[in-house]
């Protein structure tokens, strides 16, 4: 994968995204993130939760997918009522965003897309 690091730098500019970051599709472990932005100060950190439940659930995208023979997710998106959380898998990894209700989904999801296009 292009610079990890970067790819997590750039999408995290993206305002309105709280955190990116890159997991293990099969175990769920951080492999790069970036700080949560607008967290309130000494609030739990949501990342690590979050990146193994966002794993373990693009997962069984990945097999619902597969048994409708509709092939490999392409993009996944949780609506919630405070925010979303986006996926896109990326052979052995997954970028993992958490985005505000206010950010333009959009550009967080083309930016994502394009991540994984050009690795």
């Amino acid at each position: 994968m292009k610079a990890v690091a970067q790819v997590v730098a750039n999408i995290s500019r993206v305002p309105g995204v709280m955190a990116a970051m890159v997991v293990g599709a099969t175990d769920g472990l951080i492999i790069e993130t970036s700080p949560v932005i607008g967290a309130a100060p000494g609030s739990a950190d949501p990342r690590k939760h979050t990146a193994a439940l966002a794993a373990y659930l693009y997962s069984k995208v990945t097999r619902a997918s597969d048994a409708a023979r509709l092939g490999t997710p392409a993009f996944m998106r949780l609506e919630a009522e405070q925010g979303h959380i986006f996926v896109v898998g990326i052979r052995d990894v997954v970028l993992v965003t958490i985005v505000t209700l206010d950010a333009n989904l959009g550009r967080v999801r083309l930016d994502m897309m394009n991540a994984a296009r050009d690795n």
